[in-house]
């Protein structure tokens, strides 16, 4: 052998050895969550008729689960597999259920040959998620209703170690906006379970329904789960608002509940409850009016969504009722914790309250935030009285946290910071990450939601510990959870459409090892996943097909467009202004343009057509200052009047807003002096939020940034429209040398009698100068 050739061996051995240790690409181990360690192995396990399962039959609930596999086994493929003690039988063509001993009892060791599948845990859950390992391995139909025509059943052999990162991975799910029956909610919890998740938050009280039964106040059921009608869309959409007239209630019996308790425990999840406080009360107060601080009998259920003032008053008929309901509530739900809300709570009602003022100068507290705290603390010690901890959204921070209580961190990160490094355990689901009622399509093309932007990459990227934590104050993180928030998601179909299959990507978050996280082997793996949901009769979103638009500027102010598509093996064909082309790498944008970009797979279109207009001017990139006396909004886009995106109607993060009834002024300096003759700037009239159309705006032009001259002025006349509008407002005058642009807008002034909310005034929302 030459030393050349003993070379090239020698390097290909290392690239093997290399290879072998990275994450695994076959399309046969296509597992959500991916597992701790997996070696694949060579052949296959082929099921037969002879194929037995094997368990200890001195252990009824790994019984429980082998009989699980045997019954769906049967219903899929025709197959019945003899279960057979496991003493009392030889381990070959074998399913085996084996005890094994492992610190943590949801980990499980999976190994499969030739010869036998093997699912090893020293605990029913884990055993139940080995089951749950094996089910990702054999077809997608396993997971059918009914016989299906596959000649052979088959695993790939392989060697698993696994075990959850988190000890909380969480679901939630809104039932107090909109209801959703029991099958549902079974059908849920099978995902979940799937997924490995185990801790389903089931947030039961809202100002809009009150959705559980509590035999010693019927009222809360009879009249709290019942509103009068619902409003249509956004409440800020149009105004006056409109309503759909039609009653809406409904609600779960004890039993029910304690029927979806038993059937999660069955799937190794706790059902966590949620009987929100001292906020978000009204479908409660609207059944008994003595527990606010007006004890008006007039107040109803609420029909509009958003926060309301009507509270829980913290008098000691209160604190009576509420521990009777909690009472009910911790006889059905045996779940270590009970999560008793906390968010959202306008004190309005107690600074106005004698009752309310009284009780904080008796119990020397500073203010209503700290009477907020100890309104919790108290639920706390009664909570903890009976043996269970309560969980709290993170305005439970406010005015002193309860000594025992667990955070749950959803606006921002900030707040599960702070808990943890006060050394209370935190559950991080923030809304940049973890909210599944946000787009995650471009918006213009989806149905509508409360707002916000989070596609599943996004939602894979979630980083659950802060970097901000030490080592041993990132214990305190208990894990993660996705929210899913009900209020404009009507059906059960909204619901799936709006978690799948952004569900599957929290499940790896909450599951896998960092490392182990892989965005382009995970979408490799959800093409398989889609075939599960198919079977499973679950409608995800069909986001992951549909081509996502980036843009941003670069170095020297140019827009540059990145196209992408979730799909791992799309094409993406674009077209700028009708001219079609196939994407190959970002390009820049030398002029306005309209890109319409769709996905395609093997020739085929597999997702919707997205269409994005694109602004590009001698403004393009360019930094601007505004006057320092009004206040401003900017969705936290500092360039959204120069970055080339217009604002829209759905999300309000391009639109600069200037608020309270202030003129707004904005100057851009054009770095050189240029020739300008024309400049126009996006507006936004939505008469519900009172933001208006400003009366008048000027355009004045400099070449040293202190002597102005008039450019052009436009005046431009209110608007009678109920709902959003926007267009843009052209300027247009004789060719001029300039530097700096000045644009003045005029506020509407007070925002009218009938439109309360913003009080203080009318509000200006622009987007997008331009100028040629």
């Amino acid at each position: 052998m030459n030393k050349s050739t003993s070379n090239i061996r020698l390097l290909l051995y290392f690239l093997i050895c290399y290879f072998s240790t990275l994450p695994i690409m076959s399309t046969e181990y296509n597992i959500i969550p991916y597992p701790e360690h997996l070696t694949p192995k060579t052949g296959t396990f082929e099921f037969n008729k002879r194929t037995i399962i094997l368990y200890d039959i001195k252990h009824p609930e790994v019984k429980k689960l082998a009989q699980q596999f045997y019954n769906q086994f049967e219903l899929v493929t025709g197959l019945k597999l003899k279960m057979i003690d496991i003493k009392n039988a030889d381990n070959s063509n074998a399913v085996i259920f084996q005890s094994g001993s492992f610190e943590n009892r949801e980990a499980y060791n999976l190994n499969i040959s030739p010869k036998s599948i093997q699912i090893i845990a020293a605990s029913p859950n884990g055993f139940f998620y080995g089951l749950q390992t094996l089910y990702q391995l054999l077809p997608p139909e396993i997971y059918g209703k009914k016989k299906v025509a596959i000649k052979k059943w088959s695993v790939p052999s392989v060697q698993i170690t696994d075990s959850p990162r988190f000890a909380y991975r969480g679901l939630h799910l809104d039932v107090g906006r909109h209801f959703f029956p029991v099958e549902f909610i079974k059908k849920y919890i099978d995902a979940m379970a799937i997924h490995k998740f185990n801790k389903f938050h089931w947030h039961l009280t809202e100002d809009q329904g009150w959705r559980i039964e509590i035999k010693k106040y019927p009222k809360l059921t009879e009249i709290g789960s019942k509103r009068d009608e619902t409003i249509i869309g956004h409440f800020y959409e149009r105004f006056p608002q409109q309503y759909d007239g039609k009653p809406y209630g409904g609600f779960y019996t004890q039993d029910e509940a304690k029927e979806i308790v038993a059937y999660a425990a069955e799937r190794c999840i706790d059902v966590i409850p949620e009987i929100e406080m001292p906020g978000h009360a009204q479908a409660a107060i609207a059944a008994y009016p003595f527990l606010s601080c007006t004890k008006d009998s007039t107040i109803k259920v609420a029909t509009r969504w958003g926060i309301f003032k009507e509270v829980y008053c913290p008098r000691d008929t209160t604190f009576s009722f509420l521990e009777d309901v909690l009472t009910e509530i911790m006889e059905i739900f045996p779940s270590k914790y009970i999560h008793i809300g906390g968010d959202e709570c306008p004190k309005d009602r107690w600074k106005s309250c004698p009752d309310c003022q009284s009780l904080i100068k008796s119990k020397n507290l500073k203010d209503e935030n700290e009477l907020q705290s100890y309104f919790i603390e108290r639920i706390e010690k009664f909570v903890n009285s009976k043996g269970r901890q309560i969980i709290g959204w993170d305005e439970i921070l406010d005015g002193g946290l309860a000594p025992n209580a667990t955070v749950m961190s959803w606006r921002g990160i900030r707040g599960g910071i702070a808990a943890a490094k006060a050394g209370h355990d935190v559950i991080m689901t923030p809304g940049t990450h973890c909210y599944f009622d946000h787009y995650q399509s471009d918006p213009e093309t989806e149905p509508m939601t409360i707002g916000g932007y989070t596609p599943l990459s996004k939602v894979y990227q979630y980083e659950p510990i802060p970097t901000e934590l030490s080592t041993e104050e990132s214990k305190h993180i208990l894990g993660a959870q996705a929210n899913v928030w009900t209020e404009y998601m009507p059906t059960s179909d909204n619901v799936e459409y709006m978690a799948f299959p952004r569900i599957s990507a929290m499940a790896e978050v909450v599951w896998s090892s960092k490392t182990n996280r892989n965005w382009n082997l995970f979408r490799n793996r959800m093409l398989t996943n889609f075939k599960r949901y198919e079977q499973l009769n679950i409608k995800p979103s069909n986001a992951f097909f549909d081509v996502q638009f980036q843009s941003n500027l670069t170095a020297d102010k140019k827009l540059q467009i990145t196209l992408s598509c979730d799909h791992p093996a799309s094409q993406i064909r674009y077209s700028i202004n009708g001219k079609q082309q196939i994407y190959k790498e970002p390009f820049l944008l030398p002029e306005s343009a309209k890109i319409t970009a769709t996905a395609y797979v093997k020739g085929k279109e597999v997702g919707n057509p997205i269409t994005k207009s694109f602004i590009v001017s001698k403004l393009t990139g360019l930094n601007y200052s505004k006057n320092a006396t009004s206040s401003w909004y900017d969705g936290g886009n500092v360039n959204s009047l120069t970055d080339g995106v217009s604002g829209n109607t759905r999300v309000y993060s391009q639109w600069l807003g200037s608020l309270k009834k202030r003129d707004a002024q904005v100057i851009i300096d054009l770095q050189t002096v240029q020739q300008i003759k024309y400049f126009s700037v996006g507006l936004l009239n939505a008469p519900a939020l009172c933001v208006l159309y400003p009366p008048e705006l000027k355009l004045y032009g400099s070449v040293n940034g202190s002597d102005y001259q008039l450019l052009a002025a436009k005046e431009i006349s209110a608007s009678t429209a109920p709902t959003w509008e926007m267009f843009r407002s052209e300027l247009t005058f004789p060719p001029t040398e300039v530097r700096y642009l000045k644009l003045e807008l005029k506020n509407a002034g007070a925002c009218p009698a009938d439109r309360t909310e913003n009080s203080e005034g009318s509000m200006l929302f622009m987007d997008e100068i331009a100028a040629w």
